[in-house]
């Protein structure tokens, strides 16, 4: 078993990596009238991390942080009630994880083998998260702009960060646009803020823009 003091170093810099993917690009339609997003991407500041209870898993590469969650790095703020991060294992443990199960007894080999299996899964190497999962109200923001939903899911294979509820607000200073679900492609920058056809509303994507940035003033 890994040292306290272990667990929380590395787990500190898997939440950085996972702050500096997180980051939602303009929605297109409005790119020219408004600076809509919210990017928590960059920053060297070190991330503070609250929760009322932390569940580490660390042979499967999970950590679960829930009540009152809170990650910071700088003016970059992520809040829900419950977190589930997802991170790539270094190497060395992955092999050690291989090396145990081959050294179990025919009773226990099923069991050691999917432990391995599990350990094994994901994309990332050594660059930290795969998966972030956020539930219960999910609340991100930076110095000017903030993001709400219900639930978030932040995807560092494929570059996705996806934002969903019963209205998912967008706002950056007095220019507010809401919908259900907003999805970032954290590569190129690009959002899409979908309506709510699906929740019986609507599907009309509501958009309020402040007139004096509009007229540049």
């Amino acid at each position: 078993m890994k040292p306290l003091k272990q667990y929380f170093s590395n787990l500190g810099a898997v939440m950085a990596t996972g702050l500096a993917f997180m980051s939602l690009g303009q929605t297109p339609s409005l790119a020219q009238q408004t600076n809509f997003g919210v990017n928590l991407s960059g920053g060297k500041e070190p991330v503070e991390l609250n929760a009322d209870n932390l569940e580490m898993r660390d042979k499967d590469g999970v950590a679960i942080f829930t009540g009152n969650v809170s990650v910071v790095q700088g003016d970059r703020i992520l809040r829900t009630s419950k977190l589930i991060v997802h991170y790539a294992k270094a190497p060395e443990d992955a092999n050690k994880d291989k090396s145990d199960a081959s050294s179990n007894t025919s009773s226990d080999q099923a069991k050691g083998d999917a432990a391995t299996k599990t350990a094994g899964t994901g994309g990332l190497g050594s660059t930290g998260v795969e998966k972030m999962e956020a539930s219960g109200k999910v609340y991100i923001k930076t110095a000017t702009q903030v993001a709400t939903g219900d639930e978030g899911v932040f995807d560092g294979k494929s570059k996705l960060m996806v934002l969903t509820g019963k209205r998912v607000i967008l706002a950056d200073g007095d220019n507010v646009a809401t919908g259900c679900k907003l999805t970032a492609h954290m590569d190129t920058g690009k959002a899409f803020l979908e309506s709510c056809k699906s929740a019986g509303q609507n599907g009309r994507v509501s958009i309020i823009m402040n007139r004096n940035e509009q007229n540049g003033k």
